[in-house]
């Protein structure tokens, strides 16, 4: 998790590449197949005005694409292919277009549609490019993993005037490196150089990471010195694909060591490097350590990310330091360091679990002095910390206090906590309220509901409940809860009444089901003589529905 940042930088190849641009409008469209189907030169205004066109639908269908509405990318590329007609400019949309078209369709994982706004491209007679080449090995080497049709779409651009780069070759080793075949992979950087094309850092980088992956860190190591008798050094992200390795195997001496030779191996560490490494320590529970990385990480001149913070206060929290993570908060402020949110709720979370309610209120008022406005989550939090307080009344006040939008799980957190305390009105005017906020109840909200009427000996109203969660599926978990209190109950025909409702529902009681029934009434007790009667006459309903 420390290193999702710099994985995905790592896995963003750069399409296309600086030898294969498509800043430029001059791709040279294929004759056309026929003589016949020659058109007259457009004129020179009307030539200007399509390529203005093509380049603002352009720009405008990759931002769409960005947000995900391929439709639209659709629609605006059929307005291109249409612009003009009435004017008698039969001209198809420029490769640019086409490029885009197609790399959103494969991004969306429309893959059978991009192949066939290739095709139509072809058909047109517009000419690919090398970027046409890349967007469509990465379709087949990221994508769906045929990597049988990448190499022939290698093969057939060449046949199409077109030939590789450094960036189709890397987006094929990325690809063969993702799915854990590194020797192929290999295989890719020696065909590269027979063909004259050497090798980038985001060549061999995902080699490195393959082999990290696979926990074979020396070899690794040896690809990174490979790299540097290549003249192409690693870069910060090679070695934070590195340090992530070394930190997943606890060999945090040898981070350092690598740290201490960045500025002689002509590499600077990151943000992402220093929260790589401290997140691999607080991962291990050495959050003292953590701490003495991040007066190193300012010393460089580095800003914490909220990332940093929230590594660091996970780990504090989680090692019960408690009071380092609040000096923390406060220290960030003089560090200009934005503690937001997220890190105020790690904190909250943990002090509420300590029963510490009156340290969760501090903090919520912390936050509002400083303008940190507080999300749902806090909220539940404070709720949830009341209720171990016994603060029930507060605590369901704040249901209604502007700003909060109650959710399922704040429902739950009251329920259970009323149930506990026996006010059993105020849990049938909670669930009352969820029902007018069109709050569903989930799993968890009926094994509350459930449990806590086993414990007031309201044992049909429990069942009844359990027969209503069987619209919303079944949960073998649920069942469970029951079953365990009914049996510790000695509610035999209850427990007939569970079977018959499940039928009436469609869901035969299966062997796990009876066999979870008999173990719960042997660990209430009634393996003895005077109750063995009560588990032959569940044997009986078993072997009658079998």
């Amino acid at each position: 998790m420390a290193s999702s940042v710099s994985t995905a930088a790592l896995l963003v190849l750069p399409f296309p590449t600086g030898c294969s641009s498509d800043d430029s409008d001059d791709a040279k469209p294929l004759p056309p197949p026929h003589a016949s189907e020659a058109t007259s030169p457009t004129p020179q205004h009307q030539l200007q005005r399509r390529r203005q066109l093509e380049r603002e639908c352009n720009v405008a269908m990759k931002a769409l694409a960005r947000a995900g509405d391929i439709d639209q990318v659709l629609a605006l590329f059929a307005e291109i292919r249409t612009s003009g007609q009435g004017q008698g400019c039969t001209t198809p949309p420029n490769v640019l277009c086409y490029n885009t078209l197609v790399n959103s369709l494969a991004e969306a994982g429309r893959v059978a549609e991009a192949h066939d706004a290739f095709d139509e491209m072809l058909a047109a007679g517009v000419a690919p490019n090398v970027s046409s080449l890349n967007i469509l090995v990465k379709l087949h080497s990221w994508r769906s993993s045929r990597f049988d049709l990448a190499y022939k779409e290698i093969l057939r651009m060449r046949e199409l005037g077109v030939e590789a780069d450094v960036g189709t070759y890397s987006t094929l080793v990325t690809g063969l490196c993702r799915v854990g075949r590194t020797g192929e992979a290999w295989g890719v950087l020696e065909w590269m150089l027979e063909e004259g094309c050497y090798p980038m850092v985001q060549t061999y980088t995902p080699i490195v990471q393959g082999y990290c992956h696979e926990g074979r860190v020396e070899e690794a190591m040896e690809v990174m010195a490979t790299m540097e008798r290549a003249g192409c050094p690693p870069n910060v992200v090679t070695y934070n694909v590195l340090i992530r390795a070394l930190c997943d195997a606890a060999r945090f001496d040898e981070v350092k060591q690598v740290l201490a030779e960045s500025r002689s191996k002509d590499w600077t560490p990151s943000t992402v490097t220093y929260n790589t490494f401290m997140n691999g320590l607080c991962k291990k529970g050495m959050a003292k350590e953590a701490l003495e990385q991040l007066n190193v990480m300012l010393g460089e001149g580095l800003d914490p990310s909220d990332f940093t913070l929230s590594i660091l206060l996970n780990c504090l929290c989680h090692d019960s330091r408690v009071s380092d993570a609040i000096d923390l908060l406060e220290r960030s402020t003089s560090l200009k360091w934005y503690a937001g949110v997220v890190g105020y709720n790690t904190v909250m979370s943990r002090l509420c679990g300590m029963g510490n309610w009156m340290g969760v209120l501090k903090l919520l008022t912390d936050m509002v002095k400083k303008g940190i406005t507080p999300n749902t989550r806090t909220f539940n939090v404070f709720i949830r910390s009341l209720c171990f307080g016994g603060k029930l009344s507060i605590a369901k006040s704040l249901l209604h206090s502007q700003g909060f939008v109650a959710n399922i799980v704040t429902y739950n957190t009251l329920i259970y906590w009323f149930y506990y305390y026996k006010k059993l009105s105020e849990v049938q005017h909670l669930i009352s309220d969820m029902a007018v906020e069109k709050i569903a109840p989930d799993e968890v909200t009926y094994t509350v509901i459930i449990d806590g009427l086993c414990r007031d000996e309201k044992f049909d109203m429990a069942t009844s409940c359990f027969l209503e969660s069987l619209e919303r599926g079944l949960s073998r978990d649920l069942l469970a809860v029951l079953i365990n209190r009914l049996a510790h109950s000695g509610k035999i025909w209850e427990i007939f009444r569970v079977f018959q409702g499940m039928e009436r529902e469609g869901f035969l009681p299966d062997n796990c089901i009876f066999d979870r029934t008999i173990r719960s009434f042997c660990r209430a007790g009634f393996c003895h003589d005077r109750d063995i009667f009560k588990l032959n006459l569940i044997l009986d309903t078993m072997l009658g529905k079998n």
